[in-house]
């Protein structure tokens, strides 16, 4: 199978790439990768490629790794770190809202309590808990939020 791509494609395809290669490897330690070598093999193919497809300032050789590597000029041109950050920000916030919800719902009732508690129930609870967290941090962000010593 053969694959045509235009380089405004290719370009997008560099996007995609680099975004998907965060969201893998960025928590990653190296010694962690293996299950991602797949990936990362695809990947090196693909940006093999930039200079045939006239894009090679988007896209670094390092021959110390043998390694391709997305430029800091694309780094500095495309967009796909702006997407990246972006989509870091929401998921801090969801991630946050929704663990103080579970904290405070696990500390509201007893654990017979919400075993006999309807879902519909439990699931309002666990809305009201997450409502009033988000209301705060769309209001004050962090500035409300500290941390107290545990006794």
């Amino acid at each position: 199978m053969k694959i045509n791509f235009t380089k405004k494609e290719y370009l997008l395809l560099l996007d995609v790439l680099y975004m998907a290669d965060w969201v893998l490897n960025a928590h990653r330690e190296a010694d962690e990768k293996e299950d991602t070598r797949e990936y990362e093999k695809l990947e090196q193919k693909i940006l093999s490629y930039a200079k045939k497809m006239g894009m090679e300032k988007y896209v670094d050789f390092d021959p110390e790794y043998n390694m391709y590597f997305h430029s800091r000029f694309f780094e500095e041109t495309r967009r796909a770190q702006e997407f990246i950050d972006e989509f870091e920000n929401d998921c801090f916030w969801e991630e946050l809202i929704n663990r103080l919800t579970k904290r405070d719902f696990l500390k509201s009732f007893s654990e017979k309590e919400i075993k006999e508690m309807d879902p519909y129930t439990r699931f309002e609870r666990l809305l009201e808990l997450s409502e009033k967290y988000s209301d705060e941090f769309e209001k004050n962000g962090l500035k409300n939020i500290l941390v107290k010593k545990a006794s």
